[in-house]
This record gives structure tokens, sequence and C-alpha cells, in this order.
């Protein structure tokens, strides 16, 4: 019998929102006490520990609550051909399986969300992509320090991805913190914040130049 020990990993990132496919090795698995899973903007998605030969404890990053998941499986069940895992309040949380039923999930996904949300970002989504990229790099190490809050006390903040900006939203007063990220005056500016504040129940903006003066994007 022929088991497929190359799997794939479908997870959406907590921080950033991007849904990421990776390739698990099984056997590799098996050769080293922990494998992490990482999204480009730096954020841990998904670590799978080895307990002893045939178990492993898994903990997911959920972008849904914003909480971690851990999930403890043995080897049979890391074998089988599809797993979804799920968030406690029943969203999808993570797919572990075959590639050609990940592949469909991914497709599934673009076409039920349409092209312009861009549930997997290209290099090319993006107006500058090396200013964007350094500009998502310092979000994470500011939250990473818990340096992003909002004024109204109950910072859990997401963040949102534009081809020009990223946008930073409080999930319970609903401000939003806009950032420019196209030039490198854009970058230089949020460079120098050592901390972001949301401002409650309102719209602010971190920008080289005046926040009218720009044609943003929907």
């Amino acid at each position: 019998m022929f088991i497929n020990g190359c799997k794939t990993i479908l997870i959406r990132c907590r921080f950033c929102g991007r849904l990421r496919k990776y390739e698990l090795n099984v056997f590799k698995l098996m050769e080293n006490n922990k494998i992490e899973y990482k999204c480009k903007c730096g954020e841990t998605n998904i670590a799978i520990k080895k307990i002893n030969g045939r178990s492993f404890k898994v903990e997911m990053n959920c972008f849904s609550c914003g909480g971690k998941h851990v999930f403890r499986l043995n080897l049979r069940e890391v074998l089988k051909e599809n797993n979804m895992f799920y968030c406690f309040y029943g969203t999808e949380l993570c797919f572990i399986g075959t590639e050609k039923k990940g592949n469909q999930i991914l497709l599934e996904t673009q076409i039920s969300i349409g092209k312009s949300e861009n549930a997997i970002y290209g290099d090319d989504y993006f107006n500058n992509f090396k200013v964007f990229g350094k500009a998502l790099k310092q979000l994470y190490l500011l939250n990473s320090k818990q340096k992003i809050n909002c004024d109204c006390g109950k910072s859990e903040i997401h963040i949102q991805l534009f081809p020009d900006r990223l946008e930073l939203r409080c999930a319970h007063c609903h401000s939003v913190k806009i950032i420019f990220a196209e030039t490198e005056e854009d970058l230089s500016i949020l460079m120098k914040k050592d901390k972001i504040s949301l401002k409650e129940h309102n719209i602010s903006c971190i920008d080289s130049i005046n926040e009218e003066n720009r044609d943003i994007k929907e």
C-alpha cells in the first residue's frame, strides 16, 4: 500500500490575513522535534512538535478569534488523506491533506471572494512590494511588543492589505488607522514610530503627505 508522506497545509495568517500554503514532509517531521511555519509578515502560523515517536502537538494561531488552538494528533491522523480543523466558533482554521484537495480549496476560495480581494497576495499586487514588505514587518514587530492599541481600551487589532496601504482596524469600536506604504518617505515615517494608537470611533492616518491629497484606491 502506498502512503503519501507529503502533505499540504493551508492556514490564514492571524496577523495579516493572508492565506498561506505550506508543504509538510511527514518523514522529516519524524526526524525533528519541532517544525514551525511562518508567514512572510513574520507571524508563526502553525507549529508541530513531536511528543513521542507516534504523537504530535499541533499549535495553530487562529485568524477568526485571534487565539491559539492546540490539537494532539497521532501519526495515523497526520497521514490521513484530508484533515480540516475548526475554530471553536465553527469557522475553518486549517487544512492538512493532499495537494490536490488543497489546490481545490484555494481555487474555491479565490472564486468565492472575488479576484479583487486577493486572498493570496502576489508581489505584483502591491504598488511597491519592497516598501510594503518592510512596512508590514515593522507593524508585526510593534504588534509583537504590544505597541499597537486603540484608545477604546479593547485592543483587538486586525490588519487589511491594499495595493498602496495597510489599514489597522479595531474589532470593537471600528476605528481605523491608515498607513500608506508606497514610497520610501512613507516607510521612513512609519519606522520612526515606537507605538501606534488608533483613535476611538475615528479614522486617522500615517502618511508622508497630507491625507487629503492622497488618492485612496478601493
